[in-house]
């Protein structure tokens, strides 16, 4: 699986220096099996019900109250899966090292964070909007996230201030797009309203799990096939599973469930 990143550490500052260095535009790392295993838990308890990202975050936001929903105003899928990718990334600030109760759920949450950013910047067409509009909103937005990083004043040494820090400045950010301001409000309400570092890290572990399955199904049939030449996809392999299984459409693409499937058929 692809990975990158719209924070990355900027050479002036330490402020980021707890997220993965990413020298690179994207990286490629084996498919953790943490990964696998919370992405297959989660199909097995949707029982083929797939539903769309926005009402996973507002399935989320039940937990921790009505408030949290109004972080996020995502016109569509891609801009939503970057604000939440934001928010992931604010929590690696904030819990640069993770307990061994967490660590699972912080890796994939944040293996699939990076995953689905890389589809929106590199791969918008296996996604539902317009290829061409999530390409520039992540130009966009990834351009107004190193110009305000490269402002931020001298770096703080406790995680708590530079968690503090980052939020300020991206909530101050001057952009086209919603996605550094929303990301900002959803990741500072995941370290306030959850209960700890744990409870925040499985609830996005549980987020990112719903919302690569919810994205995968797509009757763009070339586009899937031109991914596999290049050497396959993990939305690819989803997407076929999914095909497999009967869900062969995106939720909003259908006005009933799709199927409803038996949990002893995911292998």
């Amino acid at each position: 699986m692809n990975q990158c990143s719209i924070l990355v550490l900027h050479p002036r500052m330490a402020l980021l220096r707890h997220l993965i260095p990413m020298p690179e535009p994207k990286k490629n790392i084996k498919v953790p099996t943490e990964v696998k295993a919370a992405i297959v838990s989660t199909l097995r308890s949707t029982r083929g019900d797939i539903r769309n990202d926005i009402k996973s975050a507002q399935q989320l936001g039940i937990q921790v109250g009505d408030t949290f929903l109004q972080a996020c105003n995502a016109k569509g899928t891609s801009d939503a899966l970057l604000a939440w990718h934001v928010a992931t990334s604010i929590l690696e600030v904030r819990y640069p090292h993770p307990t061994t109760s967490s660590s699972d759920h912080k890796s994939v949450a944040t293996k699939l964070s990076c995953y689905c950013a890389y589809l929106v910047a590199y791969s918008p067409e296996l996604l539902p909007d317009d290829d061409a509009w999530s390409s520039g909103m992540y130009k966009t937005t990834k351009k107004d996230a190193s110009h305000v990083l490269g402002t931020a004043p001298t770096a703080m040494s406790m995680p708590e201030m530079e968690y503090r820090q980052l939020v300020e400045l991206l909530l101050g950010a001057t952009s086209k797009h919603n996605v550094l301001k929303d990301g900002a409000k959803l990741g500072e309400q995941l370290v306030e309203l959850m209960e700890g570092e744990e409870e925040a890290w499985k609830a996005l572990a549980g987020f990112w799990s719903e919302a690569v399955l919810c994205v995968a199904p797509s009757d763009n049939l070339e586009g899937h096939a031109e991914a596999i030449a290049r050497g396959g996809e993990l939305i690819t392999l989803l997407w076929a599973l999914l095909a497999h299984l009967g869900v062969d459409r995106r939720p909003e693409a259908t006005t009933t469930t799709t199927t409803t499937m038996d949990a002893s058929g995911i292998v």
